[in-house]
């Protein structure tokens, strides 16, 4: 007969797939930027930078809805391909999702044999408040390094970097933007976030005794976080800096614009998603004095932009297959002479 556990373990892997599967047909997306506390964070703080500018300049700083959703940003082809990228995306995310599902079987696998070990089988489940609180920030501070490790790995990578690239070559930022990623990439994360965060969590969750995350509204907590210190704005023209202490602890707004800037001093920073400690631990944290003037798309090493390779949403999805093959074929080229 399956116990108790082995009830968690199959209903976590269903309910994950399904929960993905109908997050396509809510008005806002659960568990992301697009939640209706990223989107509410979104308006209140950019009213309120809206009106400090407004008060700064001793006079009318534009129209309120325009400052926000600037038609200029919104109307452009870039913007256009974010969202055909979002909804393809979402419309193949429960295919995506099944491949999620490892990271909860390694989590609850390793969840049942530690709890078996250590805990009363009379009380599997009985963490305290703090226990769950304390071991769901140590979960989001792994599941944010896996974050971290993954996005460095695809800038770093001349094979993965095609599929991350997309995101890149965003030539004006938008929230939407901050879905326009390949669907490899996409899977890349959950495959790395599986080898990295699923098995310490489980290992977490085993020696704490805990099933569940604290969540805010309904948010994992390192989404939360995200969502009220503005999450939706890391994608915008709207600047929003931390200061020089908070940036090296929280990734701001404001440094995650540099990070998409084709400036030379802005290229391989500011990685995190969340926290900034990643980049201020290895050497890839960049924090701002003031607000910089910055231009968005995919530039070389010198600065130089790229063209445009990403115009259509058959681009978008076939373009980083074809660059990825030919850094491949490069590699393999190199190889050949090297032995030769």
């Amino acid at each position: 007969m399956m116990d108790q556990l082995d009830i968690l373990q199959i209903g976590a892997a269903i309910g994950g797939w399904l929960g993905a599967a109908l997050t396509f047909f809510s008005p806002f997306e659960a568990d992301s930027r697009f939640h209706w506390t990223g989107l509410s964070a979104f308006i209140l703080l950019g009213t309120g930078l809206y009106l400090v500018q407004r008060h700064r300049s001793k006079a009318d700083a534009g129209n309120w809805v325009r400052f926000l959703f600037p038609p200029a940003l919104y109307s452009t082809q870039s913007s256009w391909v974010d969202v055909k990228v979002y909804f393809a995306n979402r419309l193949i995310k429960p295919l995506i999702s099944m491949i999620s599902l490892p990271v909860n079987v390694v989590i609850m696998t390793v969840f049942a044999s530690l709890v078996m070990s250590t805990r009363n089988e009379a009380d599997p489940m009985g963490a305290s408040a703090g226990a769950v609180i304390v071991a769901s920030i140590l979960v989001a501070i792994l599941f944010d390094l896996a974050y971290y490790v993954t996005h460095r790995m695809t800038h770093e990578s001349d094979v993965l970097w095609p599929f991350h690239k997309l995101h890149h070559s965003a030539e004006v930022l938008t929230p939407i933007t901050a879905k326009r990623n390949h669907p490899v990439f996409n899977i890349l994360l959950t495959l790395v976030t599986a080898a990295i965060a699923a098995p310490i969590s489980g290992v977490i969750y085993g020696l704490f005794g805990v099933v569940e995350f604290t969540t805010i509204f309904g948010l994992t907590l390192l989404i939360a976080v995200m969502n009220v210190t503005g999450g939706a704005l890391r994608h915008s023209h709207i600047w929003l800096g931390f200061g020089p202490v908070l940036s090296r602890i929280f990734i701001s707004p404001a440094q995650h614009q540099i990070h998409h800037s084709m400036a030379v001093r802005h290229h391989d920073k500011n990685y995190g998603l969340t926290l900034a400690i990643w980049d201020w631990m290895f050497g890839t944290l960049y924090v701002p004095a003031a607000r910089e003037d910055l231009e968005f798309g995919v530039a070389d090493r010198f600065g130089r932009p790229e063209p445009q390779v990403h115009s259509t949403l058959k681009a978008a999805y076939l373009v980083p297959f074809q660059e990825c093959g030919a850094a491949l074929q490069a590699r393999s080229a190199a190889a050949e002479e090297t032995c030769s």
